[in-house]
């Protein structure tokens, strides 16, 4: 399926998104805000957020998440309508990476090997790295070309 390596391809050249979570504040309405991510080798994304954030209360609360990541838009046409952009939105479960966990660590290194900056605010304000555990991924990558992806797809080749 075309879509798989499209969909890696995405992944891997962007390296932020908007995260949706379920608002503690105002019940029933989604909240979204922007959060960078890098990925594990399964293509899970991983977030370093503070425990201070309203999208942390509300993952504490929901674990229940999307992350959107859309394509850039080339500089040569800044006026793009975005809807012709590739994108992806990954459905998943934020889950915090504990530190008895045994892939703590490696999982820690690929975040700051992104974002090195981050390590500095490792204690600061209650960072903590999140896991994105997809369920399942929405590719479209423009008119037409829009499929469910499942986690497990990745993985392959």
């Amino acid at each position: 399926m075309q879509a798989i390596p499209a969909t890696k391809t995405l992944l891997q050249q962007q390296s932020f998104g908007v995260l949706s979570t379920h608002s503690v504040d105002v019940a029933g309405f989604p909240f979204g805000s922007v959060t960078p991510y890098s990925l594990t080798l399964d293509y899970h994304p991983l977030i370093y957020i503070s425990n201070i954030a309203q999208h942390t209360q509300n993952i504490i609360a929901d674990s229940r998440v999307a992350l959107t990541i859309l394509a850039d838009t080339p500089p040569e046409t800044p006026k793009t309508d975005p809807q012709t952009r590739p994108r992806i939105t990954i459905l998943g479960h934020a889950i915090p990476v504990l530190p008895d966990d045994p892939a703590s660590d490696a999982l820690h290194q690929i975040y700051f090997n992104q974002f090195p900056d981050a390590q500095a605010i490792l204690s600061q304000l209650g960072f903590h790295l999140y896991h994105i555990q997809p369920v399942r991924l929405r590719y479209i990558g423009g008119f037409g070309k829009i499929c469910w992806v499942e986690p497990e797809q990745l993985k392959l080749g």
